[in-house]
């Protein structure tokens, strides 16, 4: 099958620790990476059990050296949400009512297309049928229009189209390849990632719908996650050294200016990579890769983790008894995301950790997080 960007191919770069230092493959002759033995997770971590045999809070990578404190939370109540026994799907997101999923597939044909349907339902709408490829949709946050990667005008471009169909409007024009769309809560603007020709390396950027054509530098990074505040944007960028893992970081927005540039969580033994923002703005979902580090795939594992930003505090979601990938945090205190745990990739959710319990995460400086001081130190790699 031929290949496209999509965000499990990421995750094997991840995998691979390319550093962020790898081209996307913006012709039609990739196939689609699936997610078996193609995304991992930080090693399992087991630790002491607390009073009534609870386990306690373990560090990140236990025996890694690693500082920070998680609780490791077994899968109980784990929901299908897509049900394709050809193809796959991937690339969920939630409407802001936590009452539709937009998601790509290849239920259909060989290539992806954009579908809807309710959360709980059955029945599917599909929105786009193209010979090309269109792959991470994103609702607009008043739900009407849908942003997405498509690579039907010869290289991958950010389109949206309206959440019936219609109105089917190209934003970016480059000739470099564009991904990896996402909103800005007022709906105004949107940033994306693009490879850099001069950089070669992943960079952040937005543009305002009203005036496509002009565009931001932001950060140098891969999928972007805007806050539902709109003060930070989250994203994933490559360490500069050792590990070369990729790290969770983010940005500030002031004033129209990017400050405070802060890398929010990191391990030396896995890629922390695909940050999604809490609804209530206070937490990170993201998924850990590990394994893989002859680039081959082999060996490695994918499971999510909530993290709250200002204490540290982190909770493993996923069992890591399949691979588990596409985070994004709904409504609903439900993270939804993509696993093949019942054969194809389908799309599944789980319980986050709720309000009361970050509420409750102990107050003090997070685990591998460190702030860089200014922008231009993070756009100079320092």
């Amino acid at each position: 099958m031929r290949r496209f960007i999509a965000l499990h191919q990421m995750f094997a770069l991840a995998a691979a620790m390319l550093a962020g230092c790898a081209a996307p493959d913006s012709g039609r002759q990739s196939g689609h990476v699936g997610a078996q033995g193609e995304a991992a997770t930080p090693p399992e971590a087991s630790g002491p059990a607390g009073p009534g045999g609870r386990a306690g809070l373990m560090r990140f990578g236990a025996g890694g050296g690693s500082d920070g404190a998680f609780e490791n939370r077994l899968i109980t109540n784990v929901l299908q949400h897509s049900f394709t026994a050809h193809g796959a799907d991937f690339d969920p997101h939630i409407d802001a009512a936590g009452q539709f999923v937009v998601f790509a597939s290849t239920r259909n044909s060989e290539r992806p297309d954009i579908f809807m349907k309710g959360v709980d339902g059955y029945a599917i709408t599909q929105l786009s049928s193209d010979p090309a490829d269109d792959i991470q949709p994103r609702f607009s946050p008043d739900g009407t229009r849908i942003a997405f990667a498509s690579n039907r005008s010869g290289n991958w471009d950010v389109w949206v189209i309206g959440r019936d169909g219609t109105e089917l409007t190209q934003l970016t024009r480059d000739q470099a390849d564009e991904v990896a769309p996402c909103w800005s809560p007022d709906g105004q603007r949107i940033a994306f990632c693009t490879w850099g020709r001069r950089s070669q390396q992943w960079e952040i950027w937005e543009i305002g719908l009203s005036e496509p054509g002009v565009r931001r530098f932001l950060a140098f990074g891969m999928f972007p996650d805007w806050s539902p505040d709109g003060r930070f944007i989250a994203f994933q960028r490559a360490r500069q050294r050792d590990s070369r893992w990729f790290s969770i970081w983010t940005i500030e927005l002031v004033g129209g200016e990017v400050r405070h540039p802060t890398e929010v969580v990191y391990s030396d033994e896995a890629a922390c990579v695909a940050p999604h923002w809490s609804p209530d703005g206070k937490r990170l979902v993201y998924c850990a890769i590990t394994g893989g580090r002859e680039g081959s795939g082999a060996g490695t594992t994918a499971d999510l983790w909530a993290v709250e930003t200002i204490s540290g505090q982190r909770w493993k979601l996923t069992d890591g008894s399949s691979p588990a990938f596409n985070p994004v945090w709904a409504s609903n205190e439900r993270v939804f995301f993509v696993s093949p745990r019942a054969g194809s990739d389908n799309i599944w959710s789980v319980s986050a950790p709720g309000r009361v319990a970050a509420e409750r995460a102990e107050p003090g400086p997070a685990h591998g997080t460190h702030e860089s001081g200014t922008a231009h130190e993070m756009a100079s790699g320092g």
